[in-house]
């Protein structure tokens, strides 16, 4: 974790945007400071992606998308 001070902040913001994900800075100041952190990108692989698909559309009626595709012509 890289600890930088608020007039650092203010000078170059871009140390912020430049975090890396899973990286933290603290931002020091009298009250104690600021903890800023980026989320880590989860991976996901196609068969999660299914399983979740399906999830969300468990409810919907079935459609059938060519009759909808030449209704449009």
């Amino acid at each position: 974790m890289k600890t930088i001070t608020s007039r650092e902040l203010s000078r170059k913001p871009s140390v912020i945007s430049n975090i890396k994900p899973g990286e933290a800075v603290h931002v020091a100041d009298r009250k104690g400071g600021l903890m800023m952190t980026r989320a880590k990108r989860i991976a996901v692989t196609p068969r999660e992606m299914m399983a979740e698909l399906g999830k969300v559309t468990a409810g919907c009626p079935p459609m059938d998308t060519q009759a909808f595709l030449e209704d449009g012509e």
